[in-house]
Formats: structure tokens, C-alpha cells, sequence
């Protein structure tokens, strides 16, 4: 067995989609003043890999806890972003999650990583929305271009209870392999949540 860890570290000044997304990670205990160590964790809830749930952009959509738990877990599958268009997505019937490659993980920490991104098509986005998939993943900031107002291909996946995986990274070390893939958010009634994305190959 083989884990591949696919998550960005969180830490304070990362990459995040504007300012007040930015994380605020603190001493609120210290070892040398009190004995013991614990940190308070300001986070948001899209921050960092981390996955979106419908009541993101739809008004009443579920939230993380309307999912039973195994809703993040399943089968896995990577493909390249440059093979979406031929891919045969009859191929996928026994995969729960379709990761998509597009190496702009290279530009993390950078600010060409929120610039002209690969965007995945309407007619793609319409064939997973319509597929028994659980979601998909990939590695950049979203399946939607930067400056989207309407948001559309978030909304397709979302009105179809598909979950969307966002900045994961490393994607070239599992492409074309099947594995086991989790991305178990903390339980809490919200929107999106960070994640710790792994691939696990047996």
C-alpha cells in the first residue's frame, strides 16, 4: 500500500482567493507560559485543499453534514486536464471520484496561480454532473474561470450534489493510476471545509 499525500499545507500568509480568506494560526496556550501548547486555528471554510458542498452557491443546498460520511471517500481515478475533451466517460462506471491533472499546482504560493488557468468546459462539466460520480478534484483554484460572476460550472456540479474538490496537489503522481480517495471534512453543518486529500494506492 502506497499514500500520496494530495493537500497544500495551511499556514498563515498562504495562497488564498483574496485577504480575508487568509488564515490566522496562533499560539493561544504556550509551553513556556502555561505548560502546555495549543494553538487557535482561524480558518475559512474555502481555504487551502478543501472541498465544496451545495450550500456554497445554492440557496438551501446541503450542507456538509446532509452527506453520510462515505460520500468522501471511494474510488478514484486521475486523468490529464488535455484528455478531458476524448475521455470516454462510460469508462468511469465503477469510480466514485474523477481527479482531473492540469500541473497548475506548480504555481502555489505564486501570483499566476489565480491567472488563466485551464477551465474545464461546459460540456464536460454537463457529462459529470449527469454521471453517477460522488465528484471530482483538481489542482487549482476552480473549475470556474477567477472573475466568474455567474459561477456556472460550480452551479451545474453543485444542483447535481457532486462534490468539488479544489487545490489539490502532486495530481502527476497518481495520473492514469486508479486508488482509494479520501477527503473527509470536519463535521460541521457548513458550506466547504479544508481537507486532508489522499490517494491511496493498494
Amino acid at each position: 500500500m502506497k499514500i500520496y499525500d494530495l493537500t497544500h499545507e495551511i499556514k498563515n500568509n498562504m495562497t488564498a482567493y483574496c485577504d480575508a480568506e487568509k488564515p490566522n494560526i496562533k499560539p493561544l496556550f504556550s509551553y513556556e507560559k502555561d505548560n502546555f501548547n495549543v494553538t487557535c486555528l482561524g480558518l475559512t471554510s474555502h481555504l487551502g485543499t478543501h472541498l465544496d458542498v451545495p450550500l456554497h452557491l445554492i440557496e438551501n443546498g446541503r450542507n456538509i453534514c446532509d452527506f453520510p460520511v462515505d460520500t468522501f471517500l471511494g474510488k478514484g481515478l486521475c486523468i490529464s486536464f488535455e484528455n478531458l475533451e476524448n475521455f470516454d466517460f462510460d469508462f468511469i462506471k465503477n469510480i466514485d471520484y474523477l481527479l482531473i491533472y492540469t500541473g497548475w499546482d506548480k504555481y502555489w504560493d505564486k501570483e499566476d496561480y489565480f491567472k488563466d488557468y485551464p477551465i474545464i468546459s461546459k460540456e464536460i462539466v454537463e457529462k459529470i454532473a449527469n454521471s453517477h460520480l460522488k465528484g471530482i478534484g483538481i489542482d487549482c483554484i476552480s473549475p470556474d474561470s477567477y472573475d466568474s460572476k455567474e459561477m456556472g460550472n460550480h452551479k451545474l456540479l453543485l444542483a447535481a450534489d457532486k462534490i468539488i474538490v479544489e487545490n489539490l496537489c502532486e495530481l502527476e503522481n497518481i495520473l492514469n493510476k486508479e486508488f482509494y480517495f479520501s477527503c473527509i471534512p470536519l463535521k460541521t453543518a457548513i458550506d466547504g471545509c479544508p481537507i486532508r486529500a489522499v490517494a491511496i494506492e493498494m
